[in-house]
């Protein structure tokens, strides 16, 4: 029977900070209607302060990226850098990852904000500005959701799916009755947005003392983010608020300056509670990004893990709204990501306990993790690759080759029509792309379904890929099958029905 029912979107997205406008995007680019709700009326000013290389890889994959990088050296003379820490601790170096973009970027959240914004509506999203979600009912075939909007009061919007994308204190997550179990605050550090230039040398500076530990970096070139551990007060009882004279005092006990700031963008405090929804669907409404989970801003990477979970999430969401794909596959977002999270909050946890630490014993700790351990290549290869998201691995079915769930890698490609191009820019349309590896000719395109082809114009490099002639690349930059035979010799219609069913309608021709 014809479903007449009246839904006023398809996705519905409670919240338009990089999680929410994420999912939005991706769910808008697969076709989907989308109606994202936001209950502030600008940005508020930015928590979040960088980009790692697997998120850039993802812009890149949407045409984004080299938006992005204007923007930020528009702001910043030199915003990259090839440096970074973990458990506070410099001497982690990123240039040695295999990817285009070897470095963390630092870029504010209300600038990518902004910029995501602007690309939803290119898009043609639908954002709200002062809706409030409520709350929700939701049937068989929908969710109903109640919102309090500014101009009108309360009323409901309807659609096929809702994605709670609003924050720590989720009313999404609340309504749903998922649990969010964790732990409250126990340990305190500080952000001092300051309007200065960066006073260090570097264009990022950690460094750790008995007094604490500091972080500089420039926000712009006239904004300085100063961020600290307090030895003294960080394990002590806090107040509401932080007063301009308080972060000034610890500022100089930690930093050994105030720099002789007079004015703040924002003083903001940053503690170890750690919560984690107890799951991350409920039929038919998803939570993402601090709906899901908050933790320790440990080594700066928290948005970046959000910002990945909603691209796994968007773009199912569009293929099953649309019927390109079963309900199932909605299922493949909580087993992907949820591995992630976990042990990111594991990593976060063992960061904590070094960090926070200045007595002697984890003094002597820190200076062999610094000079001896985070040096050694392979180590500091896997903490790189572990923070930037690039060593994400989803699972693969038995059997299956060792490249199946990771990222593909950005590399050159020919067309069937002789046109050079990359992974990155046949993913851009958010289609699956099947590729030869052998530098053959491409394979053959099947009409009426959302996917590329090409073949490589070089011969396979990357360690991952060995062995493999053939892979599929999901719309997300994953690799969902690989094969040792070229499509020349065995056609994988099975394993695109999987991904994409009507492949297998199109075998029986």
């Amino acid at each position: 029977m014809l479903n007449t029912e009246h839904f006023d979107a398809d996705i519905i997205v409670a919240g338009a900070g990089p999680s929410g406008l994420v999912v939005s995007c991706e769910a808008a680019l697969g076709g989907a209607r989308v109606l994202t709700l936001e209950k502030r009326g600008e940005p508020s000013w930015s928590r979040a302060g960088n980009l790692t290389s697997r998120v850039l890889e993802l812009f890149a994959s949407r045409g984004l990226a080299d938006r992005i990088l204007k923007r930020a050296f528009e702001l910043h003379t030199e915003p990259r850098t090839a440096s970074g820490i973990w458990a506070g601790l410099p001497g982690l170096r990123y240039e040695g990852l295999e990817t285009d973009y070897p470095f963390v970027l630092f870029l504010s959240q209300i600038e990518i904000e902004r910029m995501l914004t602007e690309h939803l509506k290119d898009l043609g999203g639908d954002l709200r500005l002062r809706h409030e979600v409520l709350g929700f009912d939701q049937d068989e075939t929908g969710v109903s959701v109640r919102v309090r909007t500014e101009a009108q009061g309360e009323r409901t919007f309807r659609a096929r799916y809702l994605v709670g994308a609003d924050g720590n204190k989720s009313s999404v997550r609340t309504a749903a009755g998922i649990p969010f179990e964790g732990h409250a605050a126990t340990k305190y550090a500080y952000n001092v947005d300051a309007r200065i230039r960066n006073p260090y040398p570097g264009v990022s500076t950690f460094f750790h003392s008995e007094a604490g530990w500091a972080m500089a970096y420039p926000l712009r070139d006239t904004v300085t983010r100063l961020a600290f551990i307090d030895a003294q007060t960080c394990r002590g009882p806090q107040s509401e608020s932080t007063s301009f004279d308080e972060a000034m005092a610890m500022l100089r006990r930690v930093h050994g300056s105030d720099f002789d700031i007079r004015e703040v963008e924002a003083i903001t405090r940053f503690h170890d509670a750690m919560f984690l929804a107890a799951r991350m669907r409920e039929r038919r409404v998803f939570l993402v990004g601090e709906s899901v989970r908050i933790h320790y801003p440990a080594s700066g990477v928290g948005m970046n893990f959000c910002i990945q979970d909603a691209f796994n999430l968007g773009w199912k969401l569009a293929a099953v709204a649309a019927g390109r794909a079963a309900d199932s596959l909605l299922d493949t977002y909580e087993q992907e990501r949820r591995p992630q999270i976990e042990a990111l909050l594991d990593d976060v946890r063992r960061q904590c306990a070094i960090q926070f630490n200045f007595d002697d014993e984890h003094a002597a700790l820190k200076r062999f993790l610094q000079d001896v351990l985070i040096p050694m290549p392979d180590v500091n290869r896997r903490l790189c690759e572990n923070l930037s998201g690039l060593g994400a691995r989803y699972e693969r079915g038995e059997g299956s080759h060792p490249s199946v769930g990771q990222r593909m890698p950005n590399l050159k490609l020919t067309d069937a029509e002789g046109e050079t191009s990359s992974v990155f820019e046949q993913l851009r349309g958010q289609d699956f792309l099947l590729l030869d590896l052998t530098g053959g000719v491409a394979p053959r395109a099947l009409a009426g379904l959302r996917m590329k082809t090409a073949s490589l114009t070089a011969p396979v490099s990357n360690s991952s890929l060995q062995g493999a002639a053939t892979v599929l690349v999901r719309p997300d930059g994953y690799i969902a099958w690989a094969g040792e035979q070229a499509c020349s010799e065995y056609f994988p219609f099975e394993e695109l029905a999987r991904w994409l069913p009507s492949a297998g309608r199109l075998a029986d021709r």
